[in-house]
Formats: C-alpha cells, sequence, structure tokens
C-alpha cells in the first residue's frame, strides 16, 4: 500500500484538466503567451560568450546577485497551471524534481534528486533511485514518501490547483491517475505511484511514454516540504517565515507584485556547481519602457518583459544584447465557436490562412520568423509537414466556391486580442485587402479575454483570438499530446463542435461535472477534420512501436494543420536582454527558460 501523508479530499470544481496556463500552453517571460525567434544580429541561445570571465586559476567567479526583472507572479506553487515562464524560472531555482533538464543541452535528461532509474522491459515502469545526500533547506533528507505525498497533493482536486491543476494524464498516462484526479476513484493506492522504501521511488504508466523524463523534469514534480505544509497549511506556506525547499536556492523573501529574494541553499547536494549567491527578482507590470530604461542605466542584469515592444529594444542601444532561444512557440489564431456557423466551413478558414503573407508579418515581427504549421522546425520531423502556404488566388478560389465570391456576403471578422499586437492589426488588414472582407480588431482586457474565449459566441460575433503557444518539451509526442481530450476544455480550435453540442458541453462544465463526463460530450461531435487530428493523435500516442508512432504523429500534425481551426502565423522563443557580465546564462526552448547552474558574473 501507498505511504502517504493524509490529505483532505475536496470537492473538484475544475473545467478543464489544463486550462489557459498549461505548461502545454507556454506563456511568455513577459506574461504574453509566446514570444519571437531567433534573428537578428544579438541572436543566440547562450549569453556571455566573449572572453572567458573566469578568475585567475581559470574557475568561474564565485558570488555575486543576479539581478532579474519580471512580470508579476502571483503565486510559485507547483501545483497549480500557471504563473508562466515567469514563475517556472523561479521555481527551478528553488525546487529540485527527481530529474532535471541539462543546463547546457535541455533536450537530455540528468540525475537530480534521483541519482539513477530503471525502465521496464516493456517500458511501463520507472524505478527511481534516490540520492543519500539529497537533503532539504533545513537538513532533511528528501525521501521516496516526499514526492509520493507530492504527487497525491497535486493529483487531489481543489487541494491547490482548484480550477487550473498542473497535472495533465494525457503528457504522463500515469496509472489511475486520471481516474483519481476525476473522483472515479477514492483510493489513491489505485494509482500508478510508490514509494518502495525511503529511496525508491516507482511510477507506472498505461502506456509507453518517450517524453516521460522530460515532463517530470518540469515544475508540476517539483516536491514541496511535506511538514511545512501540514503546519502552514495552503494559504500560509509560501509567505511564512519557515521557508523549506530542496533546490540550489532558497526563498528569503516574497513580496506579491513587487519582489522575490533567492539566497544559496548550503544544504543542496549540486551546491558547488552553482556560483551565484543569490537571485533578486523585481516584478515589473509597467511594460518594455520601464524595463528597458532600468536595464539601460545598470539597475537589472536580465529582463524578458520586453515583448510589448521589441521594437523598441531592436533600435536601442542595447540591441546587440538581446537573447533569443531556438524557436518552439507559435504566434496563432485560434477559432472561436459561434452561434453564427458560417466559418465551420473548413474552406473559408483555409481561405483566410492561406491568404496570410507570412514574410511580410515576419519582417515586421523580428526576432519572429514565419511560421506556416503548428509543428515549428526545431522540432525533429518538421521537415515531413508541409504546412500552409501563402495562395491569395486559391483562396479567392476557395471563397467562391463556399458561395462568398470575393468575400460578398461574409459576415465581419472579429480578432479578438487582449493588447494591442502587429501581426494580428496586419492580418485584419492582409483579409481587407486580399479576400475584400471586413474584419474588425476586438481589444478587451486580459481578465475578460480569458473568460470569452472559453464561451458560445453569439450570432454577430464570428471570429478568432490570438494566442502564443509552445510545444514543450519541444518533441512530436507533444505537439499530439496537447490536442487530447484531456489536454483542453475549449468549445473552439481542434474542438469545434455544432453550437447545440457546445451549449450542452458548457452546461456539464457549469453544472461542476467531472472532466471525463463533460469531456466525452465532445467525442464523436467535432467537426470531421478536427476529429480526424484527434483520432490520430490518440492513436499515435497508444502506439508502442517508435517508428509507426512517428508516421502516426506525422500524420496527426499534418491533419491538425489541414482543419484550420489553428491558423500558426509566426515562430519564435524566449527573448531577453542579459547584460555581457552574466556567463554561461543558456536559453532553452521550454516554458522554465532557464537555470542558474554554471551561471557566473564577470568581475
Amino acid at each position: 500500500m501507498n505511504q502517504a501523508h493524509p490529505i483532505r479530499r475536496r470537492t473538484f470544481l475544475a473545467a478543464s484538466l489544463a486550462a489557459l496556463g498549461a505548461t502545454t500552453t507556454a506563456c511568455g517571460f513577459d506574461g504574453d503567451s509566446g514570444s519571437s525567434g531567433n534573428s537578428g544580429e544579438g541572436s543566440g541561445s547562450d549569453a556571455g560568450d566573449s572572453g572567458d570571465g573566469n578568475g585567475d586559476d581559470g574557475a568561474p567567479q564565485q558570488g555575486g546577485t543576479l539581478r532579474v526583472s519580471m512580470i508579476p507572479v502571483p503565486e510559485i506553487d507547483p501545483a497549480i497551471a500557471g504563473g508562466s515562464s515567469n514563475g517556472q524560472i523561479i521555481m527551478t531555482a528553488l525546487w529540485e524534481g527527481l530529474v532535471v533538464l541539462d543546463a547546457d543541452d535541455p533536450s537530455n535528461v540528468l540525475p537530480g534528486v534521483a541519482e539513477s532509474w530503471d525502465v521496464s522491459d516493456d517500458q511501463l515502469v520507472y524505478t527511481f533511485h534516490l540520492r543519500s545526500d539529497a537533503k532539504w533547506s533545513n537538513g532533511d533528507p528528501v525521501t521516496a514518501q516526499d514526492f509520493l505525498w507530492n504527487w497525491q497533493r497535486i493529483l487531489t482536486p481543489g487541494i491547490a490547483g482548484e480550477n487550473n491543476p498542473s497535472y495533465n494524464q494525457g503528457n504522463l498516462r500515469v496509472v489511475g491517475a486520471g481516474d483519481y484526479m476525476n473522483g472515479e476513484t477514492e483510493s489513491f493506492d489505485d494509482v500508478g505511484v510508490k514509494a518502495l522504501d525511503d529511496a525508491t521511488f516507482e511510477i507506472t504508466l498505461e502506456a509507453p511514454n518517450p517524453t516521460l523524463l522530460l515532463h517530470l523534469a518540469h515544475y508540476q514534480f517539483f516536491p514541496l516540504h511535506p511538514p511545512t505544509l501540514e503546519e502552514l497549511g495552503n494559504d500560509g506556506w509560501l509567505t511564512g517565515d519557515q521557508w523549506v525547499s530542496n533546490g540550489p536556492f532558497v526563498l528569503d523573501r516574497f513580496q506579491i507584485n513587487q519582489r522575490a529574494v533567492l539566497s544559496r541553499n548550503e544544504h543542496y547536494w549540486d551546491a558547488d556547481n552553482y556560483y551565484l549567491d543569490g537571485i533578486d527578482v523585481t516584478f515589473n507590470d509597467g511594460g518594455t519602457t520601464s524595463d528597458l530604461l532600468s536595464y539601460q542605466s545598470g539597475e537589472i542584469d536580465v529582463t524578458g518583459r520586453i515583448e510589448d515592444d521589441l521594437e523598441a529594444v531592436t533600435t536601442s542601444d542595447v540591441a546587440d544584447e538581446l537573447m533569443s532561444a531556438p524557436p518552439n512557440q507559435m504566434r496563432q489564431l485560434i477559432m472561436l465557436n459561434s452561434r453564427n456557423t458560417v466559418l465551420n466551413d473548413v474552406r473559408i478558414r483555409e481561405a483566410l490562412s492561406i491568404a496570410i503573407d507570412r514574410e511580410t508579418l515576419g519582417e515586421i515581427s523580428k526576432p519572429a520568423v514565419p511560421g506556416n504549421s503548428m509543428v515549428p522546425d526545431v522540432i525533429e520531423g518538421s521537415d515531413q509537414i508541409p504546412g500552409v502556404e501563402y495562395d491569395v488566388d486559391r483562396a479567392l478560389t476557395l471563397l467562391d466556391e463556399a458561395g462568398f465570391p470575393n468575400g460578398e456576403g461574409l459576415p465581419t471578422i472579429t480578432l479578438m486580442d487582449y493588447q494591442s499586437t502587429p501581426w494580428v492589426e496586419a492580418i485584419g488588414q492582409m483579409w481587407r485587402d486580399n479576400l475584400g472582407i471586413d474584419v474588425t480588431i476586438d481589444n478587451i482586457e486580459r481578465g475578460l479575454f480569458i473568460e470569452r474565449i472559453e464561451q458560445l459566441m453569439p450570432e454577430d460575433y464570428v471570429g478568432f483570438y490570438q494566442l502564443n503557444t509552445s510545444v514543450s518539451p519541444p518533441v512530436l509526442q507533444s505537439a499530439a499530446q496537447r490536442i487530447l481530450p484531456a489536454a483542453s476544455s475549449r468549445i473552439g480550435g481542434i474542438n469545434l463542435v455544432p453550437p447545440d453540442v457546445a451549449e450542452e458541453f458548457l452546461a456539464a462544465v457549469d453544472s461542476g461535472a467531472p472532466p471525463n463526463e463533460f469531456l466525452a460530450i465532445l467525442d464523436g461531435n467535432r467537426y470531421p477534420e478536427c476529429e480526424r487530428a484527434v483520432e490520430l493523435a490518440k492513436q499515435a500516442m497508444a502506439e508502442p512501436d517508435e517508428d509507426k508512432q512517428f508516421e502516426l504523429l506525422v500524420e496527426c500534425a499534418v491533419a491538425r494543420d489541414e482543419a484550420f481551426v489553428e491558423i500558426p502565423v509566426l515562430w519564435g522563443g524566449y527573448n531577453l536582454l542579459i547584460k555581457p557580465h552574466v556567463k554561461n546564462l543558456k536559453l532553452w526552448p521550454f516554458t522554465s527558460v532557464f537555470s542558474t547552474k554554471g551561471v557566473y558574473l564577470e568581475n
């Protein structure tokens, strides 16, 4: 029987298994849900290339505080999806999971709390062996029971995640985890995670998952200190004075909307490979202008709070200090579901997609690059996915076939946004010029935006919303996983269904039905092109043969692009200004952006 600290179960009020801020929906470093890409004189993924910056003995210099600015982070709880990449940067410094991403090559997983692991021949059972020198910052040993307690916490609805839990069964497929989370079983013993003894932790999967280790390296599986949580509760542990964590740093201070101060954890087993004395995070909600001035005046060393006005950065005197991560993100338009079903005709959606001149958008969105598929070209296998091409003549032909010659009679297309986005406005003008249709831009407050994209729009509201998402980890499996039913509860995009089905779905969500019930309403009711992509994703993730799975993943990606409910526009990566004296900071194509392992300050 699993041995875990008791956790009180609450009613599951979640409307989804992974909402807007989930890790498969990567939020940009400035709070935008994605960012730009790799081009331009200052681009690169490794900061501080000039000079060795080492001390007299050739070793990296010890000491100093890295000063970072980012958008405010409301919480840093592993159980909650959200907090964007900003929170994940802080969390990566405070905690360590069973495995960690290689700071030099994040496609590689290295030992973390687990010094080694075994995988069964059928690829279903992973057995992790914890290192004896893994300790909490108060000196307590880190045990397998600590990880078991945390697994139960992230899977118990309402404990912390409320309506936005971080765990996604579609990504991991741990035996029994989805059923426990949905309330179909009350016994945690049925979940495929076990503490075999103090130093051995076991995970059992429903099906082989080659991305499991990459997922385990991310924030959802960072362990909190059970005794601290049990003493202070879910509302007190973050702001209490009794901070305990197991990563390279500890939290000295956390002031919501103001500041976070981190200092070295001398109990951390790998402390010798971390050279900074601390990290001082300033939360800025004032936009690019404020951070650019602070950076230019030497008040901060690193900032990603620059996405709302990258042109101001690229034309400034610090443009050559702008660094970009490899592009695994997509800036895209996602179809809203509406009582007006005109866009439910795939021919019209295709016409809109191929009437976008992505090359021109790339020119006005640097360092972003044109993106013609939902699978960026940084991902292995992307060369087999043709994507969409600019073709105005074919777009007009498709509109004619759909009954709207030269766009006549087509209702106004609305592009919903929560900020003023140049590429969105440019697409609106392209559609006006190329197709002769009316387009309006609806800029609304971000909170309202998040609410409305979940709704069935009225008859007079037809269109798309803009969103920046990522494929994380950047592999084809992740691209398929993010469209599985468990990964999305929206009635637009890949879950495009007729209005009556959308109403039934929303009613089930509002009634508090468990996710397995309201997600089942979608199955078989999506429009055929969407249903095909989802079914291919299911087949691919269940296929044990790697070669056959790869073929299915490619077929799924092509089908997803050809559904045209998600229109790719640009590819990009995280953009940060990094001072030249910050050495060995390497940017990742992951939502956690970077690690401070090996990072040091010159002079």
